[in-house]
């Protein structure tokens, strides 16, 4: 249920997990935890030396904590986690690239990629929806500018540069649609291998 992230200094709202009233706590966020139907889940080393696990998405702020500008969790991810079973990737081709996080009420903030979760299935007699490829979904993790961190499929996320894609990304004008149906390279209908016992053939 665990796996590594690349480290990232964070702080959390003390009230959330100490006994003060105000105040925040810095700590580095070093890996993410997964556990089916419910958010993803964050280990965060604190500056006191204390260990945190389980410490959900939105009480994470990659700046300065601001309630006035602090989203409810459901906008930060639109999906519980699918497995027990995370697989991190930092796509290098995408680390830091800026990108617009399409909200769920389809409100658009600017935001920073940091790395993608996907899932694999808990077991071969429990792989719920993902198999299907309508269904399968990935996160996106990146950092809002209001400091704080989403989780987002990728069709909520519209990457932007300054050269590839320009600035003011518009992929909805584009009527893309899912990818769906299984794909498979051996199929009998159109060939079979040869009956030999020969390697070059």
């Amino acid at each position: 249920m665990n796996a590594d992230i690349p480290p990232l200094k964070i702080q959390i709202f003390s009230p959330y997990i100490t006994d003060k009233l105000d105040g925040v706590e810095t700590g580095y966020a070093f890996a993410i935890q997964s556990f089916r139907g419910r958010c993803l889940q964050f280990n965060v080393l604190m500056d006191s030396g204390a260990h945190f696990r389980q410490v959900p998405i939105n009480y994470l702020w990659h700046e300065t904590p601001d309630d006035e500008k602090e989203l409810e969790l459901e906008m930060l991810q639109l999906w519980d986690c699918f497995s027990y079973k995370p697989v991190v990737t930092v796509f290098d081709f995408l680390k830091d690239y800026e990108c617009n996080a399409i909200l769920k009420d389809k409100t658009q903030m600017s935001a920073s990629y940091w790395f993608t979760v996907d899932w694999l299935p808990d077991s071969d007699a429990r792989s719920g929806v993902l198999l299907e490829p309508e269904q399968n979904k990935c996160a996106h993790v990146c950092l809002l500018t209001n400091g704080q961190v989403c989780a987002l499929p990728t069709n909520r996320i519209a990457f932007k540069d300054a050269y590839f894609i320009g600035n003011n990304p518009k992929p909805e004008a584009k009527g893309y649609v899912t990818m769906e149906g299984v794909n498979q390279a051996e199929t009998c209908e159109r060939w079979s291998v040869a009956d030999t016992d020969k390697v070059y053939y």
